[in-house]
């Protein structure tokens, strides 16, 4: 009788171990439902120079229709690519300055595809005069255009950007414990190969972490951003970035005539799939509290009150704010969703995707189909190539930006 339990335990136990394996190696996330809208469509494209050539030819149309608009280029000095630049378009209020919409895209470079067609319908549609006259709006079209460009998130020298913006360089010396215990897991040796045994059964390596820790523990330590492994996921730099330092101050000429600042980052990859989430870092200033509150009122936003929550530092938003704090600065970030990264499998593949993706920059693919296979996971989680999913994310950047713009002309 012993003997028939144990083995009946046995194969409950295979059973299960079967089902997760095949979940997880087979995951998708939920299919997005969404009219497929061709307009919408037409603001996305697939190139950095594409992006970068349909992002100027707005801003010259803007230049036509507005007054004192100014069109303007950052070089990003590299040894990869010496051609790189950050471009700005800025639209100045046109009767009297009070707020100031920032509007950035690509700090995560691959992540610019969305931002800039987001950014494309914003100057084509939702810059009117009805919503510019005593609101200015300053866009800035791809913070790294080397992750752009060669679809990593990172920057030449493998830097998370949304780690790396600081006044005080104290940042850089900031020591996650956590990262460091999770470092074999996060940034192994050797070939990336994702049909090894190890990437075969990533799953259970995360788990026997997460059941060392916790889930949120375990999220936290690798999101949060890391300072002392220059080739690891999520590094922050040791000093910030030269495109940030370049456009410093630049950011505190457009915003000196304004009293009011709100900054939104785009980013594609963090949430459910299809759903624009907004997502600030934990804000702990009642009054900033209550009028981003005001601002995006009728929209839940994320205030870090979650299991899945994650915090970080060095923020590309949280920067800005940091520049004039004589101001009322806002700062918000737009996540589009694609993973179901809030559920346990979604936020495991995610991670994965991530280490796999940096492994094969830093130490090679194991062959072609790995190497095709494996950038195409990551562009997809960051990039979805399906139309629903594209036309979901220009529909509701249209509608929250256009009620912000009436928000803050009314404010």
């Amino acid at each position: 009788m012993i003997k028939v339990a144990l083995f009946v335990l046995l194969g409950l136990i295979a059973a299960a171990y079967l089902i997760l394996y095949f979940k997880y190696n087979r995951y998708r996330p939920s299919r997005v439902q969404y009219e497929v809208l061709p307009a919408a469509l037409g603001y996305f494209h697939n190139t950095f120079e594409d992006c970068r050539t349909a992002f100027l030819e707005k801003a010259a149309q803007l230049a036509l229709r507005h007054n004192g608009v100014e069109v303007f280029s950052i070089p990003v000095p590299g040894t990869t690519n010496s051609n790189l630049a950050i471009d700005c378009s800025y639209v100045p209020a046109q009767r009297t300055s009070r707020s100031l919409l920032i509007l950035s895209s690509g700090v995560h470079g691959i992540e610019g595809f969305t931002g800039s067609a987001v950014q494309l319908m914003a100057m084509e549609e939702l810059l009117i005069p009805g919503h510019l006259g005593s609101t200015g709006v300053l866009l800035i079209h791809g913070l790294n255009p080397y992750g752009f460009k060669y679809s990593r998130r990172v920057t030449e020298n493998n830097v998370d950007m949304n780690r790396n913006c600081a006044i005080e360089e104290s940042l850089f010396d900031t020591h996650n414990e956590g990262y460091g215990k999770l470092n074999d897991m996060l940034n192994p040796k050797g070939e990336a190969n994702h049909r090894s045994l190890r990437n075969r059964h990533f799953h259970f390596i995360a788990a026997r972490k997460i059941l060392n820790e916790s889930m949120h523990v375990v999220r936290q330590a690798t999101l949060q951003g890391q300072y002392e492994y220059p080739e690891g996921v999520l590094f922050g730099g040791k000093r910030i970035e030269p495109q940030i330092i370049a456009l410093t101050p630049i950011l505190q000429d457009k915003m000196t005539p304004y009293s009011r600042i709100l900054t939104i980052d785009l980013h594609t990859g963090y949430g459910h799939n299809g759903t624009m989430h907004l997502f600030p870092n934990p804000i702990e200033d009642v009054k900033i509290k209550t009028g981003m509150e005001e601002l995006f009122a009728g929209y839940p936003i994320n205030w870090g009150d979650s299991e899945d929550f994650y915090t970080y530092g060095g923020a590309f938003a949280e920067y800005i704010g940091s520049l004039a704090p004589d101001k009322t600065c806002y700062p918000m970030a737009f996540e589009f969703g694609t993973l179901d990264s809030q559920k346990t499998l979604g936020s495991l593949r995610s991670l994965h995707n991530m280490i796999l993706e940096n492994q094969g920059f830093h130490h090679g693919y194991k062959n072609e189909k790995a190497e095709a296979r494996i950038k195409k996971a990551f562009w997809e989680m960051f990039y979805p190539s399906y139309k629903a999913w594209r036309s979901k994310a220009i529909s509701d950047a249209k509608r929250m930006l256009g009620l912000v713009l009436e928000r803050l002309g009314k404010g």
